[in-house]
């Protein structure tokens, strides 16, 4: 949910409405983007070839992501528009290194919701999940009021 579209966002999801995806001829060079994707997190070579072995396939012509492509194909959302309008408790998580929901714009987002909370995980890129897995399984149950 992206409140601040520049032209090449617009450009990208445009292009994914066909959902078209670049088909590489080495492989390699899509485990490498993938390991860069997780940035700050290092995988060993064997955790990189396990991630690779699901996330992308062999095509005509080479081999691409799996994913599809297509559900970026939106319209930039306003997220900020609704946010004041949500009833539950919300604790925003984000990683201090992350490009897509930027430290800034966490607050912003946090700031938005009646008693939400904001934690910045140190070092941690977009996918929180992956890159700080203990952090969010404690602040999971602390959400459902069990103990960590």
């Amino acid at each position: 949910m992206k409140s601040d579209w520049t032209e090449e966002d617009a450009a990208f999801a445009e292009r994914s409405r066909t959902g078209e995806q670049r088909v590489e001829p080495d492989r390699g060079v899509l485990a490498e983007r993938l390991a860069r994707g997780l940035a700050p997190t290092v995988l060993t070579d064997a955790e990189l070839e396990s991630l690779a072995e699901r996330a992308i396939e062999r095509v005509d012509g080479g081999w691409r992501f799996r994913w599809d492509r297509r559900v970026l194909a939106t319209e930039p959302v306003e997220p900020f528009r609704f946010l004041a309008r949500v009833a539950c408790p919300v604790h925003v998580l984000a990683g201090t290194e992350s490009t897509v929901m930027r430290p800034d714009r966490a607050r912003a987002f946090a700031a938005a919701i009646p008693g939400a909370t904001v934690e910045l995980a140190h070092g941690a890129g977009h996918h929180v999940e992956l890159e700080a897995p203990a952090l969010v399984a404690v602040r999971i149950l602390e959400l459902v009021g069990a103990s960590p």
